[in-house]
């Protein structure tokens, strides 16, 4: 007897079926990296927003001479009673137009002022043409948790809501409760530092929180 050996191969249905299952594990898997890339967004940005926050306050804590004469909290006061509110930055820029070396920057808008107290010029940035990347822009305006006659309440419509009455020097309170909304700009030439805060407010901030400054 002789046995014959018949090679087996793929039927055309068998082929079928194996080319739309791998089409369907490619689409499950590319439903699935959307998700995945946000996670790893979101991730990054709390890690980012982390960092803007403690550097933040560290500025604000810090025992430094940003004053001419007075205190780093008679400085923030005075900055905060002046208009209302006070803007900090931070982030991070060249050393020069031509440079590869990045630091970070952390300080006062070139445009604030103090009514009774001088600011240093390393108390406020300047950089923002050789940005590295985000430019994060940090609203202070005053927090009620104080004294009711250390403060005036302009009503909810009013921008900013809450202004302090008496200057540092009146005022007994060793804190200052403030709320810190976090705004970020990209960088490059549609910049503008000269943003007042009623059309920041047409902005959603990225974070916001109440802190306090120590006397």
């Amino acid at each position: 007897m002789i046995s014959k050996k018949h090679s087996q191969g793929f039927s055309l249905i068998e082929a079928v079926l194996a080319i739309g299952i791998f089409f369907v594990t490619v689409l499950v898997l590319i439903g699935m990296l959307g998700p995945l890339l946000n996670s790893v967004n979101d991730v990054e940005t709390t890690d980012e927003v982390v960092s803007v926050v403690e550097s933040l306050n560290s500025f604000l804590q810090v025992n430094s001479e940003f004053a001419i004469q007075g205190s780093n909290f008679d400085l923030i006061y005075q900055a905060v009673r002046t208009r209302g509110y006070a803007t900090v930055y931070v982030f991070r820029n060249y050393l020069s137009s031509k440079s590869t070396q990045v630091k970070l920057s952390v300080g006062f808008s070139p445009n604030e002022t103090a009514t009774t107290i001088r600011m240093a010029r390393n108390a406020k940035v300047y950089g923002f043409k050789n940005a590295a990347g985000p430019i994060y822009r940090a609203i202070l305006t005053l927090s009620p948790f104080l004294r009711r006659d250390y403060y005036r309440d302009r009503g909810r419509s009013a921008i900013p809501r809450y202004t302090l009455l008496k200057s540092s020097v009146d005022y007994e309170g060793n804190f200052l409760p403030l709320n810190i909304d976090i705004y970020v700009n990209p960088p490059g030439p549609s910049f503008r530092d000269s943003m007042t805060y009623k059309e920041l407010l047409t902005q959603k901030p990225i974070f916001t929180y109440t802190t306090a400054i120590n006397r």
